[in-house]
């Protein structure tokens, strides 16, 4: 008996020693890590992470709205040779397309709740970074920002591509030539409903007419605050649904995209010919919310 219970004093100080040694690295990781101290009192502040893909992405962090803002920098540079921004953490992860690692990093914020792997997997990929020096995140802003990960979802992400960008450039060729009103005042007020536009790439007749009546009944019963302007067919077919926002209203935007189910990240854009706040192009992959 006398041994068991030494056993068990020597475990219980081992445990002991464990808890404070954790305890002592939290404080000191949140005296010492202004991220950490943001996302840990939610404050009103922004997070900065440059992801160092080619081209890279600049992502902006918001505790307290959980709002992600990421803008894709028009050069391209080698790979694991571009810069953070200044003041930025940054991690470089080991795709370096910049589109590749932007689907691979989405398709695990859907999945992970079903597959708990991919959280291991995660960890693998920020431990060799660590031990290769491509990232300068530390264990506890690293351990806190993969938390806040798990409460969000892809359409809490807007996405700005270059203006100089081929895709951004191919995009506005194919997109409808929108005319220019002379007065824009009703969309510089923000306490309204959001004006939509529609664009039917599905390839199925009447689909953008039977969202755009099921927004409207959304709207008379005081669902959602959504305005239809117009609805159209885009050009060409398009394999998955999009929502592209001009007007930086995101959160009302992301209540928008919930009610119709496209769930990917909201691409943002600041052209001065749309007369909508927000464009909804449906792919083959839309389905009619129930």
């Amino acid at each position: 008996m006398e041994p068991f219970n030494k056993a068990r004093k020597i475990t219980e100080r081992c445990l002991m020693f464990l808890a404070t040694a954790l305890f002592a690295w939290a404080i000191w990781a949140q005296l010492t890590s202004r991220t950490v101290q943001i996302l840990t009192t939610r404050a009103k502040d922004t997070i900065h992470l440059s992801v160092l893909t080619s081209p890279a992405m600049d992502i902006s962090y918001n505790p307290s709205t959980r709002k992600a803002a990421i803008s894709v920098r028009a050069d391209k540079c080698a790979p694991h040779a571009c810069k953070p921004l200044h003041h930025a953490k940054f991690f470089t992860p080991e795709i370096s397309d910049r589109e590749q690692a932007w689907d691979t990093f989405k398709e695990a914020l859907n999945t992970w709740r079903y597959n708990p792997l991919i959280i291991g997997q995660a960890v693998w990929e920020y431990i060799t970074a660590w031990h290769d020096k491509r990232t300068d995140l530390t264990p506890a802003e690293f351990t806190l920002i993969a938390l806040e990960l798990t409460q969000l979802e892809a359409a809490d992400f807007a996405l700005k591509l270059p203006p100089s960008s081929k895709r951004t450039k191919k995009a506005k060729q194919q997109a409808p030539v929108v005319p220019l009103v002379e007065d824009m005042a009703p969309l510089a007020q923000k306490d309204r409903p959001i004006v939509v536009e529609i664009l039917n790439a599905s390839g199925q007749r009447g689909l953008a007419l039977k969202l755009t009546q099921f927004l409207r009944e959304q709207n008379a019963k005081g669902l959602l605050r959504v305005d239809v302007l117009q609805y159209d067919n885009y050009p060409t077919l398009q394999e998955t649904s999009s929502i592209v926002d001009y007007s930086g209203r995101l959160v009302q935007v992301k209540q928008l995209s919930r009610a119709i189910g496209i769930n990917g990240e909201i691409k943002t854009d600041s052209s001065p010919n749309v007369i909508c706040d927000t464009r909804i192009i449906l792919g083959k992959d839309f389905e009619m919310p129930l």
